[in-house]
């Protein structure tokens, strides 16, 4: 039985592992940059991120653990229209921060995002700063192939 569940467990590690090969060359839509310059950090803070493709309705769901007080991540969208559908920043079983930094506000149309947050992170929304810019976002496209090597004549 055992033997029976190693082999399905690897199966499916090996089939998520193929649909991000297979991903890999896929476009991207839009861009949110986010750069984090925290005086402290209350706790271990824990943010979700869930961003919806308007067009296909892929779901991308980004969770950033808030250990260091400088921090740079980026969160990727796969068209061109989206909908941040949850921005939630957990502090631990009785302290949450819905709708963090006031990013569920509707659908985006080539515009990206960069958001810079700073302060003191702690359940309190009056502790920390959120400034989110949005641009004309253009979009690019992330492959894995390996670009030949030139050859001298």
């Amino acid at each position: 039985m055992k033997i029976k569940k190693c082999k399905w467990i690897i199966g499916f590690l090996l089939a998520v592992s193929a649909s991000n090969f297979a991903l890999a060359d896929e476009s991207i839509g839009q861009v949110l940059q986010i750069n984090t310059r925290f005086l402290s950090i209350y706790g271990k803070p824990t943010w979700l991120l869930i961003v919806r493709d308007e067009e296909t309705g892929r779901v991308s769901p980004y969770l950033f653990d808030i250990r260091e007080q400088t921090n740079f991540w980026i969160a990727f969208t796969y068209g061109h229209t989206y909908k941040v559908t949850a921005s939630n920043i957990v502090f631990g079983p009785y302290a949450k921060i819905r709708n963090f930094c006031h990013l569920e506000k509707g659908i985006l149309t080539g515009q990206s995002m960069s958001i810079t947050l700073t302060g003191v992170l702690a359940p309190t929304e009056s502790s920390f700063k959120c400034h989110v810019q949005q641009y004309a976002g253009v979009p690019f496209t992330i492959t894995n192939e390996k670009t030949p090597p030139v050859s001298g004549v």
